[in-house]
């Protein structure tokens, strides 16, 4: 089996029916090295000041992690607001919830001698589950080439479809998700995967975002890392992503707040952030 790729250009439809039918996609070409090597400066410093800080078995003991990176790395902010996340988030996510949210960014360095991850599904906090149905998504952005020697994120492909029991399903049937610099590799939170082993004498990069459905807690607080202060800096879309907005409206709604609002906490999620799927591949294709 096999991660499908896509290059940033290739129909909307085509990449989502890959997701649904896979757990996992490649797309490459969506950011250019410029805004990679920003991101990954910004990295640079608190990575090598506390990115070992969270050493343990599942994180593995030579794996730099840096919870909630936007506070550290704003040139990120184009990354989690990306046109391709938000529309293949649309698609598996808005069938099941009224609008969605940023549950946790974090970047992911995985140095030289480190052995392979556990392989794990991303939405295991939640304990529910629903036929059909998917609560997260994650996209993993590759700051450098993510190679089978430096350890590049390991795929059970289908694994979405395991039924969830007590025990561990087989995990044999695993892939890398090998793919140049500035390409998405985007899996459901289902899926089954973890970061590859790396044989190689250089570290390996990336960006993880997740994005759940707007009536679950975030794994990662967001109002306390990006107070309004903060997020005011951001674009509408981003803020409603932090979770910035409402979910539902009358007796169902999520997430209000009768108190002193600035005016962008106010403004309807549906004029800011939504994409025009159909525009998605042609903007690609403009700037490619």
């Amino acid at each position: 089996m096999t991660i499908e790729s896509f290059d940033s250009s290739a129909e909307l439809t085509d990449i989502v029916e890959a997701l649904r039918r896979d757990g996992a996609v490649i797309v490459t070409g969506l950011i250019d090295s410029q805004n990679v090597d920003s991101v990954a400066a910004e990295l640079r410093a608190p990575l090598d000041r506390s990115g070992l800080d969270g050493v343990s078995d599942f994180n593995g003991a030579r794996t730099q992690r840096l919870d909630s990176s936007l506070v550290v790395a704003p040139s990120s902010a184009p990354l989690l607001e990306h046109d391709m996340a938000v529309a293949l988030a649309d698609a598996m996510l808005l069938p099941h919830a009224v609008t969605y949210q940023i549950s946790s960014v974090n970047a992911i360095e995985v140095l030289p001698g480190e052995t392979p991850q556990v392989l794990h599904r991303d939405d295991s906090p939640f304990p529910i589950s629903m036929a059909g149905a998917e609560l997260m998504i994650g996209v993993m952005w590759a700051l450098d080439d993510f190679t089978q020697e430096n350890g590049a994120t390991r795929v059970v492909p289908g694994s979405h479809r395991f039924i969830r029991s007590w025990h561990v399903p087989p995990l044999d049937n695993w892939v890398q998700a090998v793919m140049p610099k500035g390409s998405a590799l985007i899996y459901l939170g289902s899926t089954w995967h973890g970061s590859g082993g790396n044989r190689s004498n250089r570290a390996r990069l990336g960006l993880i975002t997740t994005y759940i459905v707007g009536w679950l807690r975030q794994e990662e607080n967001q109002y306390l890392y990006n107070p309004p202060e903060v997020a005011a800096r951001f674009s509408p879309r981003l803020r409603a992503l932090l979770g910035y907005t409402c979910h539902g409206a009358g007796e169902d709604l999520l997430g209000s707040y009768s108190g002193d609002n600035p005016a962008w906490v106010s403004e309807p999620p549906e004029a800011s952030w939504r994409v025009d799927r159909g525009q998605v591949a042609k903007k690609a294709q403009a700037s490619s």
